[in-house]
């Protein structure tokens, strides 16, 4: 499909069928894709010599029929822009005009009257940063022609968002007497699409001329699902001090606690929590409970935190809850041996729509007793020596080097040197510094 660009005319003020004037200051230069392209055009003061729909091109109404899916926020005024941009939380009404352009002289032979009409649309489910969506919607009859005729809008989005209908808001708008009736949601957005009628008698039925004109309207919600997962720990003696990180000591018991929040603008569903423990770090049976916004009083809850997943429910936008259990520090050298050893315990949630995680920080100190090495080595003197010597000669098994030892000793010690720093033992001198060998 080709893109066009399409002039909206000003219109002072607009009663379509009855209602109140929809388009104002509708004078913007539009973008839109639309076809079949080759469709014969018409104008206002020459309409078709038979069925066709939407394709006189300076309808005072609103302009070039050809554009006839329009988009705005719920609130504003007028039906002009063919592209929005999207808020998170907020409705989007979607304009569908219909006219079949057959001269009114054709109605009373039957020729001028569209038969079988019905209208469909669609637009995506879900969109990304950026990304811009399109709603293209689709007007048929079996003896128009071209039988069938199509137009779009955009739709941008400035973040990841849901695109979800809202339920009972198609309306189709006209004079007759099928005017406010609401069309059915899941008919209008499947293959076969719903029936467009000016009387209630006579669904599938379209006059030609301008009198027998309407439009569908139906509303878009924008949605974004997210949440917020936050892990703690905290010491059982300081319960309420829950920090992303602690230092603990072997053999302590640690509180820990997943808080889960729907940040989003749509109900979660599958909500569960699951809980990953580090070696070292071991479950106290019994302690695991579990509470919300809507139920805040904690109640006790089974083990499946660290099997299959803790089921929390549905969770409404804006909801919370919280899960808290209790661990036990190993006492183990082989795990947390001496000095500072760092483990992390993980957590997730998971939904319909995404899994988070988050991890705490667990430092662990063991505090161990280590000899202490002395600054400066003692002075030695006869006694330390002697006592070094005995350890030797104990050590070799000699008891009675030893026992000759303390006498050598004793006599050096009563002898002394002879005054040039030569050792005399019993008469005998040692030469420390001679030459001979």
């Amino acid at each position: 499909m080709k893109i066009k660009r399409l002039a909206l005319l000003p219109v002072a003020g607009f009663a379509l069928a009855g209602a109140v004037a929809i388009f104002n200051n509708a004078s913007a230069i539009v973008e839109t894709s639309w076809g079949p392209q080759d469709r014969p055009t018409f104008t206002w003061d020459s309409p078709a010599d038979h069925v066709t729909f939407n394709s006189i091109t300076d309808n005072p109404n609103i302009g070039d029929e050809r554009n006839f899916v329009r988009v705005r926020k719920v609130g504003d005024t007028g039906y002009n822009s063919d592209k929005v941009d999207l808020e998170v939380g907020q409705e989007y009404e979607v304009f569908v005009y219909y006219h079949n352009n057959a001269s009114a002289g054709l109605n009373k032979s039957g020729k001028g009257i569209a038969r079988s009409v019905y209208m469909r649309t669609e637009f995506p489910k879900y969109l990304t940063e950026g990304q811009d969506g399109v709603v293209t919607a689709f007007i048929n009859s079996v003896n128009a022609d071209p039988v069938e005729i199509w137009d779009t809008a955009y739709l941008h989005a400035n973040g990841s968002v849901y695109l979800n209908f809202v339920p009972n808001s198609a309306v189709i708008h006209n004079g007759g007497n099928s005017d406010g009736t609401v069309l059915s949601g899941d008919a209008m957005l499947g293959e076969q699409g719903v029936t467009l009628a000016y009387w209630n008698d006579m669904w599938g039925m379209v006059p030609g001329c301008n009198e027998y004109a309407g439009y569908v309207t139906y509303k878009i919600r924008v949605d974004q699902p997210a949440f917020e997962v936050d892990k703690q720990v905290a010491l059982a003696n300081d319960p309420d001090n829950y920090k992303d990180e602690i230092v603990a000591q072997p053999g302590d018991t640690l509180n820990f606690r997943i808080h889960y929040k729907n940040t989003g603008t749509t109900e979660q569903t599958g909500v569960t929590a699951h809980d990953v423990l580090p070696n070292g770090l071991s479950y106290i049976a019994g302690t695991t409970y579990a509470s919300s916004s809507r139920h805040p009083e904690a109640t006790q809850s089974p083990e499946a935190l660290f099997g299959d997943g803790l089921g929390l429910g549905a969770m409404i936008a804006g909801e919370e809850a919280w899960v808290t259990y209790q661990v036990k520090v190993a006492d183990d050298t082989t795990i947390f041996p001496c000095g500072e050893t760092a483990v992390y315990n993980d957590a997730y949630v998971a939904s319909n729509v995404a899994k988070l995680s988050d991890a705490t920080k667990i430092t662990v100190k063991r505090t161990c007793n280590t000899p202490v090495t002395p600054s400066q080595l003692p002075t030695t003197g006869p006694g330390e020596i002697a006592m070094a010597i005995a350890i030797v000669l104990v050590i070799t098994g000699g008891g009675f080097y030893f026992y000759r030892s303390r006498k050598m000793l004793k006599k050096m010690s009563t002898n002394g040197t002879d005054g040039t720093g030569n050792i005399v033992v019993d008469g005998i001198q040692n030469i420390s510094n001679s030459n001979n060998k």
